[in-house]
């Protein structure tokens, strides 16, 4: 991937090329290949830091312009061919030329017309109007500052720190959600309050009269019908095997991550046979350890990859959590964690030449969905609610009463779609006068995923995977690809019916049927979703973890977190016994600490490359 960035002065002042340069130096990681900036007025700077390895194109500039327009962007753009027809005769077209004619020809809709991975940014001389355009899904990141007088712009949030006049406050509501292990996610926000992010789907416009954010783009609009079961089957194949298969005509080496699970199953056996053609290999990753260190279990996943990977002629390798005790690349973690493991696969596939990784993200939470009965309940397929509940109570009168408390009433006790408290039983270590004051304003957010799955799509959650693979990739010139959150799919998943979902007691119903004659019968059947083997190993190395919880809770700054830890609590809940015999506690106190670390972290750079 690229980066872009650029600052907006709206009150006239003049754009200082050294805070772009300082930007730039922040960026340079994302885009190694070339680098470049623009004053294309004097209150508004435009750059790019480009990469070109990954995504090779000819002629290929970070900042292209013309009479009367600037173009920037991180892009990769699947339906080129059929943009070309449409907009040119010119084959060796540039991403950025291209996106400039689709501006061009559709204005600000031009994102309707793109199939892709990207964020761009244009600057229109003549209206003297800037526009960003986020990619359907998020995939590419984009955070930005506006106070009114000022507007900036990156790919990554730590090239707005260094500015002087973007502020480092803390989001306070983050914050708290982090202390208390709330779930609440925010398409918008970041760990400073003066920093957001564009949500997906959005388009962003800038001018003399200042900002407008706007949504482009909701899924599950289009009129999608079929008469059979088959015909939906068929149509789902045909949009995932075509989203894989754009994917992977690009030149660079390509691996899939690979789980034993039906998403990562599908790509990597629809990805395999695409690049057999081409007589390409295909590494793969899992995230399960090697047997050398944990023998097989019950449910063990690794089984299942082992028979993929037998049908398919595959050669990879497991994630060795021995290697963790290395220093990383990054050592900086963002957002919900697992960095550490994506910087072990990076730099393992890095080795074998690797620069793309497919994944099976974004699967769950659209094409393969894990439909439940609450679901159909709440979206008014009452029809086959009560379908699925005869066929579960078997003809008893009993169990179907059951079924149907369970699966209706209560759900309805917990507005989060989940029964219980989560953090019953966890200590807090909050400030008590920072949680009198934030408690009314942080509520954890209806987790959607179980009854609205289009809200639960464009809740942030998507993000918090792929802003995580961009912010370690970039490191080491590696780059995610998801087919799942290709628009076409998500929006083919959001548009037929939810009962093809969940039929007869069978979740992914229509999915499994879709994609059966290419899996192995085991895989297709296999309905638990557990990484056994990854669990127990790291069950048992419970002194380590302690360990690392301790260390990484003594490099905490205690000033800066004083308004927001009650240090009294804090040191209490490190000399408790329940750390040892309470892995829940331990985990959730350790993800605070090393999220409260992180941000120290982040400060500390700005605070040294500012």
């Amino acid at each position: 991937m690229s980066a872009i960035f650029g600052i907006v002065h709206l009150n006239g002042e003049p754009v200082d090329v050294h805070r772009l340069q300082t930007m730039e130096s922040k960026l340079r990681h994302y885009g190694r290949d070339e680098q470049a900036i623009e004053i294309v007025a004097h209150n508004i700077g435009l750059g790019c830091c480009l990469n070109t390895e990954i995504s090779p194109l000819a002629a290929e500039v970070p900042v292209y312009s013309d009479d009367d327009f600037v173009v920037i962007g991180d892009v990769q753009i699947y339906n080129r061919s059929e943009l070309r027809v449409q907009l040119t005769e010119n084959s060796q077209i540039t991403n950025q030329e291209l996106l400039l004619s689709a501006y061009k020809k559709w204005g600000i809709d031009c994102p309707m017309h793109i199939n892709g991975d990207f964020v761009f940014a244009i600057w229109e001389k003549q209206r003297q109007q800037l526009l960003i355009i986020r990619d359907h899904l998020g995939v590419r990141p984009l955070y930005y500052f506006y106070n009114g007088a000022s507007f900036a712009f990156a790919t990554d949030f730590r090239a707005l720190l260094v500015l002087p006049f973007v502020g480092r406050q803390f989001d306070e509501v983050t914050l708290y959600a982090t202390l208390t292990n709330t779930y609440h996610i925010d398409p918008e926000a970041t760990d400073f309050a003066q920093i957001k992010r564009l949500p997906q789907a959005h388009r962003l416009k800038v001018d003399a009269h200042g900002m407008d954010k706007q949504k482009y783009w909701t899924p599950g609009k289009s009129n999608i019908v079929f008469a059979t079961e088959d015909e939906y089957a068929q149509a789902m194949y045909d949009v995932v095997a075509d989203a894989i298969k754009i994917r992977v005509t690009n030149r660079a080496k390509i691996a899939a991550e690979l789980s034993g699970g039906l998403d990562s199953s599908v790509v990597t056996i629809l990805a395999n046979r695409e690049l057999k053609k081409e007589d390409e290999p295909l590494e793969y990753f899992s995230w399960s350890p090697p047997y050398e260190l944990i023998d097989k279990q019950l449910g063990d996943e690794r089984q299942l990859i082992e028979l993929v990977c037998e049908q398919e002629g595959l050669h990879g390798q497991y994630y060795d959590p021995r290697l963790l005790l290395e220093k990383t690349r990054n050592e900086i973690e963002l957002g919900f964690g697992g960095g550490k493991v994506f910087d072990q696969e990076y730099r393992q596939l890095t080795a074998q030449g690797v620069k793309l990784v497919l994944t099976g993200w974004g699967g769950d939470q659209g094409i393969s969905h894990r439909c439940g009965m609450y679901e159909l309940l709440v979206n008014g397929y009452w029809r086959y609610f009560w379908e699925e509940a005869l066929h579960r109570s078997k003809g008893s009168p009993w169990r179907l009463f059951k079924t149907v408390i369970a699966n209706s009433v209560l759900p309805l006790f917990g507005p989060f779609s989940y029964f219980g408290n989560p953090n019953k039983g966890i200590p807090s270590i909050v400030n008590e006068k920072f949680a009198n004051k934030l408690k009314p304003h942080c509520k954890k957010n209806i987790l959607y995923f179980g009854s609205k799955p289009v809200k639960h799509l464009e809740s942030g959650n998507i993000q918090t995977r792929t802003e995580l693979t961009a912010w370690f990739g970039a490191h080491y010139n590696v780059q995610h690809v998801y087919p799942f959150l290709d628009y076409r799919v998500v929006d083919f998943a959001m548009s037929i019916p939810r009962h093809w979902f969940l039929k007869q007691g069978i979740n992914r119903y229509l999915y499994r049927k879709a994609f059966a004659h290419i899996l192995p019968p085991e895989v297709c059947g296999f309905t638990s979703k557990d990484d056994i083997a990854r669990s127990t190993y790291s069950r048992g190395k419970e002194a380590e973890a302690l360990d690392k919880l301790t260390l990484d809770a003594n490099q905490l700054q205690r000033g800066l977190f004083s308004a927001y830890i009650g240090w009294d609590k804090f040191d209490k809940l490190l000399q408790s016994p329940l750390l040892k015999t309470d892995l829940r506690i331990r985990y959730t106190a350790h993800r605070k600490i090393q999220m409260c670390n992180n941000i120290q972290q982040i400060l500390a750079e700005a605070d040294r490359d500012s």
